[in-house]
């Protein structure tokens, strides 16, 4: 991770708060790993369960960094400050840099969809605002701290990606982020290896509203199990596609559109779960001032992150890449969507391994098989190790549904199996490196 300083004097006055003792030269960035180190950044050594900053330190040294962060005693001419900790200190100094912003900051977790959301929130709002958002995936402990430095006085508004795979994580993040409004997209079961359950989910994820002050706004997904149950001290703004509230949505999976409050807004990927994204962002988007048809005009053009559930046109076949990451509830929805849609065309699902489910993972994947079957898709092909579970559970039924061991071997079966105008579905965890189907189709 690294990222640019923009703003200097911001920076230079965090420093001169955490670090008064300290004289650093004029830099240019901030890095965490040596590999991206440009010269005059300032380097953190910080240690993680896999690697150690202090390993790398004459490696940034010979980029060109100009003062490193360190707790150990390192042998290098590279001006060194040496403290207990060097995490604490990138934290010490985002939580004060922060005190220095004056913009609201909204904070966004959940289960699913919080990147698209992020990302769809931030074109809305840059229609009449300037806006700061954390970028691709900077949305961790050590992330979100370093995105923080990317905010200056000018901005009107920063959105902060908010991600947890351990139980804290959120209400960590928020004591430096400081959010003034707070979104929690769902709550479902994800990373169980680390969280036991979903109540423990709910719990940590929570803390985003717990933490926001009495002045600040609460953004309510009243369709969720878990949110509608959490404890509010502020302002609450709710939206649904099934109960009266604030906002109130309906899918029409006729004409791929979603209609809020009687305004009608076409989407760019063809799915309810973005119809819920999209109702999302405009409830905020509408409580800080906007007008529905610039919302309206700003959903229409935005164009889904890639993996996401974005559509992509393989000569006449049509794929619906939603690759990033998979958990048992993300894959139903994904899977619900392709059932719906598209009628007269033949529907595929590919899918991979579902990660860090902990003692649940036979089980999510068992339950995946027997989704899939009652949704009747015309084919299966799953690859990685878990989905033979997957597959096992589909004992019986009647469309093609077959285990693969590699993903090459998958391949050679599908591009055999496939006739124009035939829908693809991809899905599967981070790790799974699903992408990769869609590139051997395109090869």
């Amino acid at each position: 991770m690294r990222i640019n300083i923009q703003y200097k004097d911001l920076f230079a006055k965090a420093i001169n708060q955490v670090l008064p003792e300290l004289s650093i030269p004029q830099i240019t960035g901030i890095t965490i790993d040596s590999r991206k180190v440009v010269r005059g950044d300032i380097f953190f050594a910080l240690k993680g369960e896999s690697t150690d900053g202090h390993n790398y330190i004459e490696q940034v040294e010979h980029a060109g960094a100009s003062i490193a962060m360190v707790e150990k005693d390192v042998d290098v001419s590279l001006t060194i400050a040496q403290v207990p900790s060097t995490r604490k200190l990138l934290n010490d100094l985002a939580t004060a840099y922060r005190k220095n912003l004056t913009c609201p900051f909204i904070g966004i977790t959940g289960t699913n969809g919080k990147t698209t959301t992020k990302e769809l929130l931030a074109h809305v709002l840059s229609a009449s605002m300037n806006v700061m958002s954390t970028k691709g995936n900077f949305n961790s402990t050590i992330g979100v701290p370093l995105s923080i430095f990317e905010c200056g006085e000018s901005a009107d508004v920063a959105i902060i990606e908010m991600g947890a795979s351990k139980p804290g994580e959120i209400e960590y993040i928020c004591n430096i982020a400081k959010p003034d409004m707070g979104i929690i997209t769902n709550v479902y079961e994800a990373h169980l290896e680390y969280f036991g359950d979903i109540k423990e989910v709910a719990k940590t994820k929570s803390a985003l509203f717990s933490s926001l002050p009495e002045t600040g706004t609460a953004f309510m997904n009243k369709d969720d199990a878990f949110i509608p149950t959490m404890s509010v001290s502020c302002n609450r703004v709710e939206y649904s596609f099934s109960k009266s509230v604030d906002y109130k949505g309906k899918w029409s999976a006729d004409d791929l559109s979603v209609i809020i409050n009687n305004t009608k807004i076409k989407l760019s990927a063809p799915s309810k779960i973005m119809g819920m994204n999209a109702l999302a962002v405009f409830s905020i988007a509408s409580h800080l001032g906007m007008d529905a048809q610039t919302i309206k005009t700003q959903i229409e053009s935005f164009q889904t992150p890639s993996g996401r559930g974005d559509v992509i046109n393989i000569q006449d076949i049509i794929v619906i890449n939603d690759s990033y990451n998979a958990n048992l509830e993300s894959a139903r929805s994904g899977i619900n969507n392709l059932a719906s849609l598209y009628n007269g065309n033949r529907k595929i699902a590919v899918i991979g391994d579902m990660l860090e489910l902990g003692e649940m993972e036979k089980e999510y994947h068992q339950i995946l098989g027997k989704y899939l079957s009652e949704k009747k898709v015309d084919a299966v092909f799953a690859c990685g190790d878990l989905t033979r579970h997957t597959i096992h559970a589909m004992n019986g039924a009647t469309m093609f549904h077959q285990f693969y061991d590699d993903k090459a071997s998958l391949l050679t079966d599908l591009k055999e199996f496939l006739m124009t105008g035939d829908i693809i579905y991809i899905k599967g965890s981070r790790g799974m490196k699903m992408e990769e189907i869609i590139t051997g189709l395109q090869d």
